[in-house]
């Protein structure tokens, strides 16, 4: 199988030699390719209950910043190393290089932001079939670019998304042999869009710490913490577990809509999530909070600070702020307003944080329809309805996923 690679942030190395590794010919599709080391790519795996290598390297068949040279021979793409919020123009990109009479699988390292309704918009109708890893498969790092990543702790649970929740085209199998995970599972994704994920962590941490800076004013660097999770401070403790309350509501009356939805099913609790999976890598599961903090594969994430005159403020350009609210906060905000439950807590992050970024997504009707809004990923504007969620809009395939659903 031919496989090209999206990106060339923290996921690309280790997926990629992953994948080489299990037999396929792999190119990396990069803005960088002259960073990259064709010949030695690899990633420290600190995780040996994972993988009992604590390095892996191998060279890697292309590297290139042009899709004509990967995307037309490829059996597979994968989105891997790009913030969610560019996956619109990532798919734009290679649309013109597809076949559209091929079946190829096509899939992100994070199937929320609503995937499957942003690659059927962008790629328009063809054979190829969607995927995602419902949560990226590993906690991971990048030592060296365009050589080496680092495993910090992989997932021991892992749900692969497809558009009628059961695999028909058979992912599951060649994801499992590339990631060396036997344990995957099925789900859809409009589960993986509102399953804990990027968006339910770093925004209400964030949003807990600085919910009263006014945007200009730096920190003393010395009262401000350096980790995300392992030093989680009290209001962002609440604001999480409030933000999972609300996630929680809005599961609960889509199972009532959609009672036929298997993986609507699952316990979308932070601390449920959390604990399944990592398991033995949480050195005290009391609750939500303490399953946060004390994961060893969380352990080394940062906040992102820029350095001013007078002391630290928080980096605004990144993806903490950038992808988490567009793709994340407000697609959740859509889904409970089209459904009927209140948000209040997500409400106060979204206005927090497009405050900090100088966006409207959220006005003051309460509704998804400021000047920016088109940033956001909607469901509402994809002309789905809380009935229609789940089948996603592909042209073609709509009918085709409520049948194999029943």
């Amino acid at each position: 199988m031919y496989i090209t690679v999206i990106g060339g942030g923290n996921s690309t190395p280790i997926f990629a030699v992953l994948a080489k590794h299990a037999g396929h010919e792999v190119a990396i599709l990069t803005r960088r390719p002259q960073d990259w080391n064709v010949k030695d790519v690899g990633f420290i795996n600190e995780d040996l209950d994972y993988i009992p290598q604590a390095e892996l390297r191998m060279g890697i068949d292309l590297v290139t910043s042009e899709p004509a040279e990967c995307v037309p021979q490829s059996d597979m793409i994968f989105i891997a190393g790009v913030p969610i919020h560019h996956n619109p123009e990532c798919l734009e990109k290679i649309r013109p290089h597809m076949d559209m009479t091929k079946k190829v699988y096509i899939g992100s390292i994070c199937a929320y932001g609503g995937f499957n309704w942003v690659a059927a918009q962008a790629l328009g109708p063809g054979a190829y079939s969607l995927f995602g890893t419902q949560l990226i498969p590993w906690c991971c790092g990048t030592l060296e670019y365009g050589r080496t990543g680092l495993v910090i702790g992989a997932k021991r649970l892992l749900r692969i998304a497809t558009e009628d929740g059961k695999d028909k085209d058979g992912v599951k199998a060649i994801l499992a042999k590339i990631l060396k995970m036997p344990f995957l599972t099925d789900t859809d994704f409009l589960a993986s869009t509102l399953w804990p994920n990027n968006p339910s962590l770093h925004p209400p941490i964030l949003y807990g710490l600085f919910k009263d800076w006014d945007g200009v004013t730096p920190y003393d660097s010395a009262n401000v913490p350096t980790l995300i999770y392992a030093d989680m401070r009290t209001e962002s403790a609440r604001t999480m577990v409030n933000t999972s309350d609300e996630l929680c509501a809005i599961v609960y009356k889509l199972r009532q809509l959609l009672p036929e939805n298997k993986h609507l099913q699952n316990d979308f609790s932070m601390f449920a999530c959390v604990n399944e999976n990592y398991k033995e890598q949480i050195t005290c599961a009391y609750d939500a909070v303490s399953s946060v903090m004390t994961n060893k594969a969380f352990a080394k994430h940062k906040i992102p600070y820029t350095a001013i005159d007078g002391g630290v403020v928080p980096t605004l350009k990144h993806k903490f702020f950038e992808t988490d609210l567009p793709f994340g906060l407000c697609t959740f905000k859509d889904i409970a307003l089209m459904i009927g439950v209140e948000t209040p807590t997500i409400d106060a992050m979204i206005l927090w944080n497009q405050r900090l970024i100088g966006k409207e997504y959220l006005s003051a009707d309460g509704h998804i329809n400021g000047a920016d809004a088109d940033e956001c990923i909607l469901p509402s504007r994809y002309g789905l309805t809380a009935t229609t969620l789940e089948f996603g809009n592909r042209s073609a395939g709509n009918g085709e996923a409520k049948r194999a659903r029943h």
